[in-house]
C-alpha cells in the first residue's frame, strides 16, 4: 500500500493532527458571517422547521421581518435584539413591541401591530357598534378608520388582523402596546384591552 493511502478493509484511516485547529486561534470572524451563537440559533430553527415539515405540519410562509420577530421571541433569540435592530433599521423598542405582539397573537399579531388590515364599511360599522355598547362613562368619541378603532379616553385601540381577528392594544406613554385577547368579535377584543389597561395601571 502506498504512502497516504488507507486500508478500507481494516477500517484504518489517517487521523487528523489534534493540534491543527490551533492555527485558527485568534482569527476574526469575516464581515457578514454570523457569530457562533446566532449560527446555532439558525441551525436549531431550521431543524425544527424540517421536523415540522416531515411531520406534515407545514408552516405558513412569512416575510423576513415577521420571521426575525419570531426568532427574537424565543429565549435563544432575545439576546440578538440589538443586532436585529441594526439589520432591520428598526429601533429596539419597536422590535420589543413586535415580539410582544408575536407572543400574544403569533404572526397575525405582528401583522396587526405593523399595520391594520383594511376591512369593509359594514364590517367596521358593526365592530364600532359592538364597542360602543360596552363603553361606560366613556370620555370622548370613538375614532374609526380602515381596520382601526381607537378609544383614546380608555387608552384602548383595536387593529384588524389578516386572520379576521381584532387585536387589542393599550396606550403607555405615547406608544400602543399589544395586549392579549385577540378575537373575531370587536367587543370581546375591546374588553380584553380594558382588562389589560387596568392591569397596566395597577402595576404602574
Amino acid at each position: 500500500m502506498s504512502a497516504g493511502e488507507h486500508d478500507v478493509s481494516t477500517g484504518e484511516y489517517p487521523r487528523p493532527d489534534p493540534r491543527a485547529w490551533e492555527g485558527w486561534e485568534g482569527w476574526e470572524t469575516p464581515p457578514g458571517v454570523p457569530d457562533q451563537a446566532l449560527l446555532e440559533l439558525l441551525a436549531a430553527d431550521a431543524a425544527g422547521r424540517a421536523a415540522a415539515l416531515l411531520a406534515g405540519q407545514a408552516m405558513a410562509p412569512e416575510d423576513p421581518l415577521v420571521d426575525a420577530v419570531r426568532l427574537l421571541a424565543t429565549a435563544a433569540g432575545a439576546p440578538h435584539t440589538a443586532a436585529a435592530a441594526r439589520l432591520t433599521g428598526l429601533p429596539e423598542d419597536e422590535l420589543r413591541r413586535l415580539v410582544l405582539a408575536y407572543r400574544h397573537g403569533g404572526t397575525g399579531g405582528v401583522a396587526a401591530a405593523l399595520a391594520p388590515t383594511p376591512c369593509g364599511t359594514e364590517e367596521i360599522a358593526t365592530a364600532v357598534a359592538e364597542v360602543h355598547r360596552l363603553r361606560t362613562m366613556a370620555a370622548g368619541e370613538l375614532a374609526a378608520a380602515e381596520g382601526t378603532i381607537t378609544d383614546a379616553g380608555a387608552g384602548v385601540r383595536l387593529q384588524f388582523g389578516p386572520d379576521a381577528r381584532w387585536y387589542p392594544f393599550t396606550l403607555a406613554r405615547t406608544q400602543w402596546w399589544p395586549a392579549t385577547g385577540a378575537n373575531a368579535s370587536a367587543g370581546a377584543a375591546y374588553q380584553a384591552g380594558l382588562r389589560a389597561r387596568s392591569r397596566r395601571r395597577a402595576t404602574g
